[in-house]
């Protein structure tokens, strides 16, 4: 297998989970992946911190600083169209901003492309080229299937892909399916074991290493079923939900009002895509599920900072959501 750079992707919902990445990689001296998506982070900025790559890159300086002993990938999660826009011109300058700014690994991601998998294929291979015609040493990732919980039906199909991109050099990962999907603030999907061990297989010969998305929400008998057989995971709607309860159980004991915030949050309507046996009737699970995505307003600063009067909001996070992290490298 090509070198296992990490076992763990983690999106960087807020500069809290961002911090809590370095931090866990420094107290467990291992390696950690920060996956930002174009929503979250990108050339014309994104809802964390409302940030471009560059600003975020100074953050991680920051932070390298802070955390000398931390070892933290930059990388660029479902680099294509259809994940912010659909304008493929949009999609190469998020491509050049993050060679600019020093990124480590950028997942080319072509899934929404508007024709066939023979195209997405070709439009996947000009991106590829694009990348390390500029910088020949980044990393790759690989993933031309949507995340459904679905299965692909034909195991041919992938071995089709793998053959396909082992014409290119540094391709670290290949994204499959393996039945796991996150709706609501649950883990939705099932993990299909034999499946995935055939996909497995198929990884070893092409020299892949298999990385599954939408690993949220697992126990720790959950993530030890992968062991051996999923290389390395992707995590992250989890933290943001899990920054929005500790915010919202903080402010109830403080009596901090949330209610103009959480009404902000339902208004969003961001949670509409992760619902699954509720409805947009159940306000407060609903603010719960899109509470990341408005963090970076007045309104949520504002009851950050009333909490923050009474103890340290910030390290509470930190703490928390690194604990989480250790669970999952723990187990894998």
């Amino acid at each position: 297998m090509k070198n296992l750079i990490s076992q763990l992707g983690i999106g960087p919902m807020s500069s809290e989970i961002i911090e809590a990445v370095f931090r866990c990689s420094q107290q467990e001296l291992k390696p950690l992946m920060l996956i930002a998506s174009k929503n979250q982070i990108d050339w014309d900025r994104g809802y964390v911190n409302t940030w471009n790559t560059e600003e975020y890159m100074v953050y991680i300086r920051q932070l390298r600083e802070k955390y000398p002993q931390a070892k933290v990938y930059i990388c660029r999660d479902h680099c294509g169209p259809g994940f912010k826009n659909n304008d493929l011109a949009d999609v190469y300058q998020t491509i050049d901003s993050d060679i600019t700014n020093g990124f480590d690994l950028i997942h080319v991601d072509f899934c929404h492309w508007p024709g066939n998998h023979s195209q997405i294929l070709v439009e996947s291979k000009k991106a590829i080229e694009y990348i390390h015609k500029k910088n020949s040493e980044m990393m790759i990732e690989i993933g031309t299937d949507e995340n459904t919980g679905q299965l692909s039906k034909d195991i041919s199909d992938i071995e089709a892909d793998m053959d396909f991109f082992s014409q290119f050099k540094n391709i670290v990962f290949f994204v499959c399916q393996t039945g796991s999907l996150i709706k609501e603030i649950n883990q939705a999907g099932s993990f299909n074991l034999d499946y995935v061990k055939q996909i497995k297989a198929l990884a070893g010969k092409y020299n892949l290493n298999i990385k599954e998305h939408n690993a949220d929400y697992l126990d720790d008998s959950a993530i030890r079923l992968r062991r051996g057989i999923v290389d390395a995971m992707n995590i992250a709607p989890q933290y943001g939900v899990l920054q929005t309860i500790i915010t919202l159980e903080r402010a109830f004991v403080y009596g901090v009002d949330v209610s103009e915030w959480l009404k902000l949050v339902y208004q969003s309507g961001r949670w509409g895509k992760w619902l699954l046996n509720n409805n947009k009737d159940n306000r407060l699970l609903c603010s719960v599920i899109a509470g990341h995505y408005n963090f970076s307003t007045p309104q949520y600063d504002k009851i950050y900072r009333q909490i923050s009067q009474h103890e340290d909001l910030r390290e509470i996070i930190i703490s928390s959501a690194a604990k989480n992290f250790t669970l999952y490298l723990n187990n894998l």
